[in-house]
């Protein structure tokens, strides 16, 4: 159910297990026009008979769905269908007297064909056939949407009753008995008008032929701090306090008990039957197991609470049986957890290295007996809930707060998770993580191949076994280093060791190419002076044969070896096949080609060992040419264009085989081959990946064949596959830079991983490649209760500065830390937490936060609010004396800006706070207060500007500057330069240019332009002044400024007339009049409360109003938005300077997304034609209509989503079938007649894309456009569905 303000959706959901897929059994909408939302959380029960389900969202009002009959005399259809229904109705109470009078909402749905066909497009007529829609059974994704029509009059409908309690804590149904026969009865845990918490128990009673709650009993006054209710036997109720649990029951007296206080959060019975034993979670992450002792009766009697061990906080438990539990939370990872009955030893201590975190006030450690565990973890699942700051460890210059950089960084996002227990610094990175697993130090490395083989007695044992040796054979400018490793049989290993010169490989020249023969225990080396075969024995290695160019003088330049086929280039360009046959290398044929041989490569396409043919790339031509084996006749001739040829790669990817091309400038080339008795190239497509060029190789990365491709950008290619099975060619970027050449490793010490030998200017790297997913998440726990608040990465000095909160508990509040300077604040009411803020050491090159390398405390009272990096330059004072020594002394550069409020006891409110300059000393390791500012309110958020910093104190922003100290002397001081007023509470900031936005708690957004002036006697003179502001009251969450677009002529759409369809198109010279008026605007995003985001715009020719250029719900608050990219800002050559990836941001629930640019109009309105035929063509799950949920509400105003894209929606397009494709790009075909088409785009609204050529992409979910269903190729002239694949491929790439 979703509870979102007006959004009161609800739907019932089945898991098909056969198709491994979600069904939709029932959906609707719950909406009381005349109630009150609840205060409270809303609250959904089932009966545990499964006849009735009760909801309450509103006060006072419970809504009652009847599941099945409960008298013999009264039939009540089913609310649950089995099979799924294609037709789904939701109730609309409007009259509560008459409960006659139900006005039923129903949403309109038919599933034909897998498509699903919205109402205003279906068929008029009234036939019994206009209802039922023949059952189907079509792919969608990986599983299959079985559907059928039901009449809406089939459905009973919701019954609205009221009932007396308006602050409901706890609603739970309850057993009266075990029959069936008794009437439902629910439990209501209330706080009355006197702030006392009762338990009401009513039943539900149809004598009437109508549902209506009958009180049976209330019980005494309960704990006041008692907030979850459970039903036991016999109509009992267990209240759960924060330090007691208690039984009340009708007629009987409490039964009360003591537990360790803690507010509970999760319940959960091992036995549902006998209800002996219950698991109850609590808010410290404890996990205790109640054991009920009931009289013959069924009254309990008694009770013993057993701790079992601690997890993270849950906030759902679900028993599976055998002792396994899943324990869902929302502030740390999922996880499931096997219980025992004995023991499992200690609970584990978490993280015993960073002390100054687990201990803020610098207390000693006490060495404590920890308690037993019958909790043993079996797996966990990551989960980011809530991420509250997160900043961007850029692989180019700095994150958006350090003010390195204008246009934002990309790389790693650090995030500030978790809560409680669990609190965490996650690192997420896109594409393709490599996990070290050794390191060596070796130079000047050019390439690197590596090959395991299998040879009975190569270790000196007594007796003979299987052993495997795996060999690296480096080749370097001038010579060759071969390294390697023995396996025995028995899974042990032998160290690592280089071997000597004696040995009959020649490693006094460089290596063109290493490889494995057929049978395995052989080993060739091709080098510019011939080719060697050898052979490992337990003593060495053996040369068995030798072949060499009959001209001496004339070198090998190339090479390439698949099994017994090897492959040469000598002299340039004469290229020489030959064969491994036996003990020896023979001859076989040569060809002369036209042009010197660049790469070369051979591989089969065909699953077996032997290749049929060769790719050779050539220079000065740029042309790749396949040469059929073993005559080298030729086959094919690919043209690549411009660019040369660095690596040439044949592969088979998704059943597709390919012809790779890598390029010098970083250009990945990929032709998509037909076989048959002449290959033919049926795709070609090209990507930049990198500025360096690229080489390739292949491995197997889990299961899955890939390619890896190195560079200064490296990036990993695999096959995706849609519902249809035919893969698509996808690019991961890998986490690592700088990469040579890369070689795939098989080792048995990592049977199922995919082991990569990593090869960099100064460094061999042995690897594991996680999985080709989107994002990889790896924590860096931090001790429990040591929450994280605020988050920034230093580039320059590569350090991370986390400001913690740490709650203190009555006996961890030793004040000796604070007592030093801060007697009168001691005096008062001790500090319910204390805050540090400490620096982190940045592991691999800073990309992850490691050691903890020092830590401040501030000071009591004191919670940090803001962090940013920043480099202070000396401003001019009101003093023409100290103009000069200013201009002379150094900026201070790279330091950590932190705000803090202060909020003493008896204020409700911060009524002062600090911004403190925070030096960090790498030679010392060491952080010290460079300077102060004392603030009357709250520092809300903090902002570099121009050599200064914004500041947003309280309800003002403020502009602080660094400059020398009016009493004189060479000390600096942080003083305000001007501020202006705004209205509430100020809490977020971002700037581009000279134009600032301020987002308020409840007024919504100012605009402020930053003016300077330089008086006659050389004083700059510095202004905020009130250019422009959002009058609607929006409370707002988090801002963030929108880049420019960038600087290229677009296609711009002329005005659409809604009669006759699209209009035409004129190109547009400069990119200033993209936007539709002409001139220049400054753009800024806001998130607010209620889970929307929308865009604002401001007239640089008339600054006046903004104006909202799009609005979208995006389901979950956003808490930070920042400026970067998981991804490298690389044009693709297909869609050049199309799409721009250039904000992230973080949520509540835990969700990260990306938000790009669409720079071209054009390709923005054909997205959304796709975007609307999916989302008005394709199910969902609870089949809930797209452009209600996607559509902006507030407390104060509602809209239509305009002016975003939804890119998670369609990117599912590339999961499609080909005949899904098909169909959702035609709009259905024949599923819609023309003439309803038409009738259907006539009646749409004005196009966003006729007003603005630009909109933001959202790789989280964002919004429909104003679009009807249509034939996309018949819409926009020129445009395929290959075309909508492609541009859709690269929308991928963003994230």
């Amino acid at each position: 159910m979703s509870c979102e303000a007006a959004r009161y959706k609800f739907a019932v959901l089945s898991w098909d297990a056969t198709e491994q897929t979600i069904l939709t059994e029932s959906s609707g909408v719950i909406i009381e026009h005349t109630g009150r939302p609840a205060t409270e959380t809303k609250l959904v029960a089932v009966d545990y008979e499964c006849r009735l389900v009760i909801v309450y969202a509103y006060q006072g009002i419970v809504h009652l769905f009847p599941l099945v009959g409960m008298s013999g005399d009264s039939v009540w259809r089913s609310l649950i269908r089995s099979t799924g229904c294609d037709r789904m109705s939701g109730y609309l109470p409007m009259s509560d007297d008459d409960d006659e009078e139900q006005f039923p909402y129903i949403v309109h749905e038919r599933l034909v064909g897998g498509l699903r066909i919205p109402s205003y497009l279906q068929p008029d007529d009234d036939e019994d056939d206009g209802h039922r829609v023949p059952s189907w059974n079509g792919s969608l994704g990986k599983g299959k949407m079985a559907a059928h029509a039901v009449r809406s009059s089939d459905m009973y409908p919701a019954l609205t009753r009221y009932i007396r309690e308006l602050k409901v804590i706890d609603l739970q149904f309850i057993r009266r008995g075990g029959s069936f026969a008794q009437r439902p009865a629910f439990a209501v845990l209330y706080e009355d008008a006197n702030m006392a918490r009762q338990v009401h128990v009513y039943s539900v009673d149809d004598t009437l032929g109508e549902l209506r709650p009958q009180s049976l009993w209330t019980s005494d006054h309960v704990d006041q701090t008692s907030n979850m209710i459970v039903p036991l036997l016999r109509g009992a109720v267990l209240v759960v306090s924060e330090d007691a649990l208690t039984v009340v029951a009708a007629k009987r007296a409490p039964l009360s008990i003591s537990k360790r206080a803690a507010m509970a959060t999760a319940f959960e019975w091992v036995d549902i039957k006998s209800l002996e034993r219950l698991l109850l979670a609590d808010d410290t992450g404890i996990l205790s197991l109640i054991v009920f002792e009931y009289d013959r009766n069924g009254h309990v009697k008694n009770m013993v609470v057993e701790r079992l061990g601690t997890t993270s906080v849950a906030s759902g438990l679900s028993y599976m049986s055998d002792g396994w539990l899943f324990v869902g939370s929302h502030c740390g990872d999922h996880a499931v957890v096997r219980l025992y009955t004995e023991p499992r030893g200690e609970e584990a201590e978490l993280c015993d290295v960073d002390d100054i975190l687990a201990y803020p006030l610098g207390t000693s450690r006490v060495e404590t007996e920890r308690p037993s565990t019958f909790i043993e973890l079996a797996e966990s699942f990551p989960n980011l809930a809530p991420v509250v700051d997160l900043c961007i460890a850029g692989m180019s210059g700095n994150d958006s707060t350090g003010g390195k950089i204008s246009g934002g960084s990309y790389g790693s996002i650090v995030a500030c998770t978790g809560q409680r227990t669990t609190p965490a610094l996650r690192l997420v990175r896109n594409g393709v993580g490599v996990e070290s697993v050794a390191e060596i130090d070796v130079s000047g490395v050019v390439d690197a191949w590596s090959f395991t083989a299998e040879i009975p007695g190569l270790a000196e044992t007594d007796s003979v076994e299987l052993t495997r040796y795996v060999v690296m054979v480096l080749s370097l400018v001038d010579c060759t280093r071969v390294m390697g490793w023995a396996e025995l049989s028995s899974g042990d290993s032998v160290e690592l060791e280089e071997l000597s010169a004696s040995e009959s490989w020649r490693f006094g020249e460089l290596t063109l190419v290493a490889g494995l023969t057929r049978d395995g225990q052989h080993a060739v080396q091709v080098t510019p002076s011939g080719v060697v075969m050898l052979q490992p024995t337990s003593t060495g290695w053996r040369r068995c044969a030798v072949w060499e160019p009959s001209d001496r003088l004339v070198a090998i330049s190339a090479a390439s070896i698949c099994g017994d086929q090897i492959a040469v280039a000598i002299g340039g360009s004469l290229v020489a096949y030959l064969e491994v046959r036996g003990t020896t290398i023979e001859y076989v044929a040569q060809k002369q080609l036209s042009h010197a041989v660049s790469c070369i490569d051979m591989y089969s396409w065909n699953g077996d060992q032997r290749s049929a043919y060769v790719a050779v790339g050539l220079w000065v031509s740029n042309d790749v040419v396949l040469l059929a084996l073993p005559s080298l006749a030729p086959a094919l001739t690919i043209s690549v264009g411009k660019g040369l040829l660095r690596s040439v790669l044949m592969c088979s990817l998704g059943g597709t085989a390919y012809v790779l091309v890598g390029g010098g400038d970083g250009r990945l080339h990929h032709f998509s081959m037909a076989l048959g008795d002449r290959p033919k190239v049926t795709e070609r497509k090209n990507v930049r990946l990198g500025s360096r060029p690229l080489a390739l190789s292949r491995f197997i990365n889990h299961g899955e064949a890939s390619v890896f491709a190195a560079s200064d950008h490296s990036a990993v290619l695999f096959a995706h596959r849609p519902a249809d099975g035919l893969g698509r060619l996808m690019c991961a970027n890998v986490d690592a830079q700088d990469i040579r050449c890369a070689a795939a490793v098989q080792s048995m010490m990592y049977p199922d991983d995919a082991l990569l030998l990593l090869v960099t200017e100064s460094k061999l790297t042995l690897g594991r490649a996680d999985p080709a997913q989107r994002l990889h998440v790896r924590p860096r726990p931090l001790p429990p209760w040591a929450l994280p608040h605020r988050l920034a990465f230093n580039a320059a000095l590569v350090v991370y500065g986390v400001a913690t909160i740490h709650p203190l508990d009555g006996e961890s509040r030793d004040l000796a830390p604070w007592k030093a300077g801060s007697s009168e604040l001691l005096s008062r009411t001790p500090p319910p937490e204390a805050a540090r803020f400490t620096v982190f050491g940045g592991d691999g090159g800073g990309a992850q936060p490691a050691d903890i390398l020092d830590s401040l405390l501030l000071q009591p009272y004191e919670i940090p609010e803001s962090l940013c990096v920043a480099t202070l330059t000396s401003m001019q004072r009101p003093s023409s004396r100290a103009d000069r020594r200013e201009s002379q002394m150094a900026p201070l550069e790279d330091v950590f800006m932190l705000g803090t409020s202060i909020v003493l006891p008896g204020e409700d409110d911060a009524k002062r706070g600090r911004v403190l300059v925070l030096e960090w000393d790498a030679r010392a390791c060491r952080i010290s207060v460079a300077g102060s500012f004392a603030g009357m309110g709250a520092v809300y958020s903090l902002l570099p500007f121009r050599g200064m910093v914004l500041a947003t104190i309280g309800s003002r922003l403020l502009l602080l500057g660094w400059q020398l100290q009016t009493s004189g002397g060479s000390e600096y001081e942080l003083v305000a330069l001007c501020s202006e007023q705004t209205q509430i509470a100020a809490l977020s900031v971002a700037a581009h240019g000279d134009y600032i936005i301020v987002g308020d708690v409840m007024t919504s957004v100012f605009v402020f332009h930053y003016e300077e002036a330089v008086s006659n006697s050389g004083l700059v003179r510095r202004r905020l002044a009130p250019v422009a502001r959002d009058y609607a009251g929006v409370w707002t969450t988090s801002v963030a400024a929108v880049p420019p677009p960038l600087c290229t002529e677009r296609l711009y759409p002329d005005m659409i007339d809604e009669e006759t369809g699209i209009g035409g198109r004129v190109p547009v010279p400069h990119h200033s009049q993209v936007f539709g008026s002409g001139e220049q605007r400054e753009r800024f995003l806001v998130a607010d409360a209620y889970c929307n985001v929308f865009r604002v715009s401001l007239s640089r020719a008339a600054e006046s109003r903004l104006h909202v250029e799009g609005r979208w719900h995006l389901g979950d608050q956003v808490n930070v938005i920042r400026r970067g990219s998981l991804v490298m800002d690389l044009a693709d050559p297909e869609f050049p300077d199309v799409f721009r990836a250039n904000m992230v941001f973080g949520t509540v629930q835990g969700a990260i997304g990306v938000i790009a640019s669409v720079e071209d109009g054009r390709i923005g309105r054909i997205l959304d034609r796709l975007q609307t035929n999916m989302a008005h063509l394709l199910p969902t799950p609870g089949l809930w209509d797209y452009d209600d949920w996607r559509s902006y509400v507030s407390d104060q105003r509602s809209s239509r989503a305009y002016g975003f894209l939804d890119g998670d929606l369609i990117e599912r397009f590339l999961d499609l079938s080909g005949e899904m494709q098909r169909l959702v790009f035609e709009g259905g075909g024949a599923l819609v007649d023309a003439k309803r088409r038409e009738a259907a785009e006539r009646i749409k609204k004005a196009e966003f894309w006729t007003g603005l050529a630009r909109v933001e992409v959202e790789g989280e979910a964002v919004v429909l456009g104003q679009m009807a269903v249509s034939d996309i190729s018949a819409r926009e002239e020129g445009v395929t569905l290959d075309y909508v694949i492609g541009l859709v491929e690269c929308l991928t790439r963003l994230h």
